[in-house]
């Protein structure tokens, strides 16, 4: 495969991801007026369906992190292909990698000690 095949592919990727992503949105925030609608006649049934639209819209932040790394991935291709690319700020090279970078609770201290 080429470069510029792969990058056409991740490019397709990207679309899909995007496609699904949005599709739960609004399946989710739908869901959720809905809810909000029905509060009259309130049961617990409701609040489990709450919860679970809540979980699919938090979910739903996978497809802003893989679109920057398919970024990545796509400046690298390009990369190998042209040659290098002008210099970027190293602190937007997207999303750090699982045991890299700040967790939540020192990124939450960051704001704490201000």
């Amino acid at each position: 495969m080429s470069a510029s095949e792969a990058r056409e592919v991740i490019g397709l990727i990207r679309a899909d991801i995007e496609q699904a992503a949005d599709a739960m949105l609004a399946a989710a925030e739908m869901g959720l007026g809905d809810i909000n609608a029905a509060r009259e006649g309130q049961t617990s049934a409701l609040d489990r369906v709450e919860r679970t639209l809540c979980a699919i819209l938090e979910a739903c932040a996978f497809q802003d992190l893989a679109g920057q790394r398919l970024s990545r991935l796509e400046s690298l291709i390009a990369t190998t292909e042209f040659g290098p690319a002008p210099e970027h700020d190293p602190l937007l090279n997207g999303p750090a990698a699982p045991g890299q970078g700040l967790d939540q609770d020192a990124a939450d201290a960051l704001f704490n000690d201000t």
